[in-house]
C-alpha cells in the first residue's frame, strides 16, 4: 500500500496455489516515531552485546540503491535459513518486469539479526471482548521473544506483521547501514502476512516472493493498491485518480495501449468515482501478475530519482588546462538497464556537437579561437521502453561539466634572420631590417592579416591564437 498519514486497512482477494484467499494488508508509516539519535556501529554492538554480520549479496557501486533485508524471529542457528530466504525474495523481485532490467542498480544486503526465540508473536485480534485467531488460521496465540518484536494482528488485522515500536529497527540501520535507502524485514513464520510503508514486512509463506514484490511496489514507488481498500484510502496516486478523461488523465501517455484505460475501482459509490489503469492484471491488485504499464513506469522513474546515470568520468578534474594537445573526455562508468540505451549529448560552449553521441568526446587543440575558457558539457539520460513520459529525459538527466583554460600554446616571440615577431597585448609587433611579406592566419587557416614589413609594424588583432610563419602565437587582450 502507498504511504498514508494514517494507517490504512485494506482487503485483497489473492490467489495462492489456486485457492482464493481473503487477505488483509496495512501501511506502516510510523509517522509518530521520534527522531533516533545516531550511534556508531561499535557502540551499537557494545550496547546490544552481540555482533550482527552483514552479508553482501551484491555490490555494484557507491551510487547504487542500498537495499537491506533484516530478519526477525531467526535465532543464531537459523541465520543460514534467513540468508537463503533473503536471496530467494531478491531473486524473485529481479525476475519481475521492470526490475529484471535493473538489478545492477542495487546493492543488496542481508543483516543477520539474532532473536532469542524462533518465530514471531501472535497476540490475537480482539473480537467480542476476547483475543482470538481469525480466518481459520492454525497458528497458536503466543508471544515470542524476537529482536524487533514484530507480531501478527497489528491494528487488529491478523495477517499484518508490524512492530509496536520501530526504534530498534532505525537504531540498527543507522548504526550498521546508515546509507540505507530501501528496507525489508523477513519474519520467520510460514503464516501468510505482509505489509508495506516506510519499510516492508513479509513472512516466509509459500507466496512470500509475490507478497514481497507487491509490498515493494508500495514502499519503493509509493504505488496504491488497485483494489478497493475503503473510502478513506481513495485519492490521487500514481496509479489511482478521480479523473477519467483520456486527454488529461495522469497516465494519458499510456491510455489505449497494453490494456490501459480508466477502470472504476468500485467497492462503494465513492470507489466507483476513482479509477485504476488496468482491471485485474496488475501486481498491485492480484499476486502472480506483472506490474501494469503505469506501475512499471513509476518504478523505473523512482530508480532514476535515486540513481544518476553517470557514475565515473575522465578527466576527474573539472577545471583543466590545455597545453596544445587534444583532450579526451570519457564517461567511464554509467548506469544502464539491461537492453536499454543511453543518450549522450556533448556540447562545447553550449553548442551541441550533433555528431558526438558516444560516451567520449575529443576536444581538438585548435578549437580555441580565443583565450576564453571553453566549457565542455555532457548530458546523459537512459531510454527505457517502460517509460513514455515525455518529461523523463529532462527530469532525469545526468550532467558533467568541465572548464578548459588555454595553457602554453606556442611561442611568445621568435626571430628568423633579420625578421622578428613578438606577441603583445592587442596584437603582434613585427620587425624587419629589409622588406618582408608576412601573412597571419587563424587556427582554422583563415587569413586575417597580410603586411609588408620594413622596419617595425604593429598588427592590431583580437585576443586569440594565430599562426605566423608556421608558429602558434597567443595574443592577449
Amino acid at each position: 500500500m502507498n504511504r498514508l498519514k494514517k494507517y490504512a486497512l485494506a482487503t485483497l482477494v489473492l490467489f495462492v496455489q489456486g485457492i482464493e484467499i481473503n487477505a488483509q494488508c496495512m501501511v506502516n508509516t510510523f509517522d509518530n516515531v521520534r527522531q533516533i539519535k545516531k550511534i556508531s556501529a561499535s557502540d551499537f554492538r557494545k550496547q546490544e552485546g552481540q555482533d550482527f554480520p552483514i552479508d553482501t549479496i551484491q555490490y555494484t557501486g557507491p551510487e547504487a540503491i542500498n537495499f537491506v533485508l533484516l530478519g526477525d524471529g531467526y535465532t543464531e542457528t537459523e541465520q543460514t535459513k534467513f540468508v537463503t530466504a533473503a536471496k530467494n525474495v531478491y531473486n524473485a523481485l529481479f525476475r519481475k518486469i521492470p526490475m529484471n532490467r535493473y538489478k545492477k542498480w542495487f546493492n543488496l544486503y542481508a543483516i543477520e539479526v539474532i532473536s532469542n526465540e524462533s518465530g514471531i508473536s501472535h497476540p490475537g485480534v480482539l473480537k467480542d471482548g476476547k483475543y482470538v485467531c481469525p480466518e481459520g488460521s492454525s497458528l497458536p496465540i503466543k508471544n515470542v521473544d524476537t529482536y524487533f518484536g514484530i507480531h501478527f494482528d497489528a491494528y487488529n488485522i491478523h495477517r499484518l506483521p508490524c512492530p509496536d515500536n520501530s526504534t530498534k529497527i532505525y537504531n540498527l540501520l543507522k548504526a550498521l547501514m546508515p546509507d540505507y535507502q530501501m528496507v525489508g524485514i523477513l519474519c520467520n513464520t510460514s503464516e501468510y502476512g505482509g505489509a508495506g510503508g516506510s519499510f516492508l514486512t513479509c513472512t516466509t509463506h509459500s507466496s512470500a516472493s509475490e507478497i514481497f514484490i507487491h509490498e515493494f511496489g508500495h514502499t519503493f514507488a509509493s504505488l496504491a493498491d488497485e483494489y478497493y481498500a475503503g473510502d478513506g484510502y481513495l485519492g490521487e496516486y500514481i496509479n489511482q485518480t478521480a479523473n477519467n478523461n483520456s486527454n488529461t488523465i495522469k497516465w494519458k501517455h499510456w491510455y489505449g495501449q497494453s490494456g490501459v484505460s480508466a477502470f472504476p475501482i468500485g467497492g462503494s459509490t465513492k470507489g466507483n468515482g476513482y479509477y485504476k489503469p488496468v482491471n485485474g492484471t496488475c501486481e498491485m491488485e492480484y499476486l502472480n501478475k506483472e506490474f501494469c504499464p503505469v506501475c512499471r513506469e513509476a518504478i523505473v522513474e523512482e530508480m532514476h530519482n535515486r540513481v544518476k546515470v553517470i557514475a565515473e568520468y575522465q578527466p576527474t578534474a573539472r577545471s583543466l588546462t590545455m597545453d596544445g594537445d587534444d583532450l579526451t573526455f570519457t564517461i567511464t562508468r554509467y548506469y544502464k538497464g539491461t537492453s536499454n540505451k543511453i543518450n549522450f549529448e556533448w556540447s562545447i560552449n553550449n553548442v551541441v556537437q550533433e555528431d558526438e553521441t558516444s560516451n567520449q568526446l575529443i576536444l581538438k587543440s585548435d578549437v580555441f579561437e580565443t583565450v576564453t575558457p571553453q566549457t565542455v558539457k555532457v548530458k546523459a539520460n537512459e531510454v527505457c521502453p517502460y517509460v513514455k513520459d515525455t518529461k523523463h529525459a529532462t527530469k532525469h538527466v545526468s550532467t558533467v561539466t568541465w572548464r578548459v583554460q588555454l595553457g602554453t600554446v606556442g611561442v611568445e616571440a621568435f626571430t628568423h634572420d633579420d625578421f622578428s615577431v613578438e606577441a603583445v597585448n592587442g596584437g603582434l609587433r613585427l620587425k624587419s631590417e629589409k622588406p618582408h611579406a608576412v601573412t597571419v592566419y587563424s587556427l582554422h587557416g583563415q587569413k586575417v592579416a597580410h603586411v609588408n614589413v620594413c622596419g617595425e609594424e604593429m598588427i592590431q588583432l583580437p585576443a586569440g591564437i594565430y599562426i605566423v610563419d608556421g608558429k602558434k602565437m597567443l595574443v592577449d587582450r
